[in-house]
């Protein structure tokens, strides 16, 4: 028994003391990895510093260009003995790429960056810093979005007159879809696309109200601006010199013939209309603009915007003539863009013998909405088959309803055309503030 126990305490003994050795092997090495780990995570922060400062010397001036040094960013000798006097921390920030009409352009921006063809709305963020021999490069992609990315955004949910209106049971809505205003639901509308907005949705009072977020949501998202005159100005500016701009009312129906997308228009003077007009749309830079009202109806073939100046009224169905939903390389896009109302006409169901209407396209009114003629009148006529998204400034009625039931006008079958995240309509107005695209790091130990 004796011997028994002095063999097991000597075992002990032998297992404690590998047990030492191993402790002590590590601590030697934790102490140079703790280091290492240090030394990395204050070179990452010196570099994140200077793309932080330079993000938001972006926002206050869209037109800034230039550098920024570590001394902008963070005062050394405040940063409490962290930098030894014997070692060195530097660094840099350099862009490249386009921001309004400035060029952006630096010998200091990395060979092995991919971000693609260059425009107007993307910059490159290249920040460098280096810490006791580790040297960090941080890569940061930002764009300006276009409005057209949105399967549905309103600056409110009330109606012009000050009205609440509602999503209902019925309603599936696809795509990125945002509110500056409160969302008012009724039912379980289904929400497939991300969806975000300053405040909270609100139930109907006596309707059980359960909508489904499928694609997520968030609600206390930023206030989305509405487009600014630059960008308004922009549209006018290339359809005067590449595109089709008038100064009346116009009526336009899109068709396709032997390959080709044309626009049939004519233009009224007075009150008498002129002659009708074939354009061949591939020989402009697809931009159709007037002072005046427009009318559109037709089959759409290649990327064009349509832009008034006043009202757009949708007569009758608006297709592509090769639909992304059966051939998703299709380069058949419209995007609408009123700076007054887009009205969906109350017979335009009637023009293709259909209860239904349906619309290709990505619509913008900022003053004031997209909605249907006589929405409350005429009982129920069918759904709206939209493909694409709305952009406007308050939300506009297209239907009635009592409970769960439709009461006249149209119920929403609204689809996102998933094209519009990577591709916009010609000149479709962008949002005034940049999104990350990427941020990634590179580090390398020079020691």
């Amino acid at each position: 028994m004796g011997k028994s126990l002095l063999f097991l305490v000597g075992g002990l003994t032998i297992v404690t003391g590998i047990v030492q050795v191993r402790n002590n092997e590590r601590m030697e090495v934790v102490p140079e990895r703790s280091a290492l780990y240090y030394e990395e995570q204050q070179a990452r922060n010196l570099a994140k510093s200077m793309i932080d400062n330079a993000i938001e010397t972006m926002k206050a001036n869209n037109n800034w260009q230039g550098s920024i040094d570590l001394e902008n960013v963070v005062n050394i000798g405040s940063m409490g003995g962290i930098v030894e006097n014997d070692q060195s921390s530097t660094g840099n920030i350099a862009i490249e790429g386009r921001l309004s009409s400035y060029v952006m352009s630096s010998s200091n921006i990395p060979s092995d960056n991919s971000v693609g063809t260059w425009d107007q709305y993307k910059v490159l963020l290249v920040s460098t810093s280096t810490y006791e021999g580790l040297e960090v490069t941080t890569e940061v992609l930002m764009q300006r979005d276009s409005f057209s990315k949105y399967s549905y955004m309103t600056d409110s949910e009330l109606s012009s007159s000050g009205g609440n209106i509602w999503f209902m049971g019925s309603d599936n809505i696809y795509g990125p879809i945002h509110t500056n205003g409160i969302f008012k639901m009724s039912g379980n509308p289904s929400f497939h696309g991300l969806t975000t907005s300053p405040n909270m949705w609100q139930g109907h009072s006596s309707n059980p109200t359960s909508p489904n977020f499928y694609g997520g949501e968030n609600f206390n998202a930023p206030t989305k601006d509405s487009p600014s005159t630059y960008e308004l100005n922009k549209i006018t500016t290339q359809a005067t010199s590449g595109g089709l701009r008038f100064t009346n009312q116009i009526e336009v129906e899109f068709y396709e013939s032997g390959g080709d997308g044309y626009a049939k228009i004519r233009e009224k003077s007075g009150s008498s209309w002129g002659s009708w007009t074939d354009y061949n749309m591939s020989s402009t830079n697809g931009i159709i603009s007037t002072t005046g009202r427009v009318d559109v109806s037709g089959v759409v073939k290649g990327p064009i915007t349509l832009h008034s100046e006043d009202v757009i009224e949708i007569d009758g169905d608006i297709t592509y003539v090769t639909s992304p939903l059966v051939d998703s390389t299709s380069t058949d896009m419209l995007g609408l863009v009123s700076e007054g109302d887009v009205k969906l006409d109350q017979n335009a169901h009637t023009a293709s013998g259909s209860a239904d209407v349906d619309i290709h396209a990505s619509i913008m009114a900022l003053n004031t909405s997209f909605y249907v003629e006589n929405y409350s009148s005429g009982g129920v006529k069918g759904t709206i088959n939209l493909l694409g998204g709305i952009v406007q400034k308050n939300r506009g009625p297209v239907g009635t309803f009592s409970g769960s039931s439709m009461v006249s006008g149209y119920a929403k079958n609204y689809q996102y055309d998933t094209r519009l995240r990577g591709t916009i309509p010609p000149s479709f107005p962008r949002e005034s503030i940049f999104s990350i695209v990427y941020w990634k790091d590179k580090v390398v130990n020079t020691n």
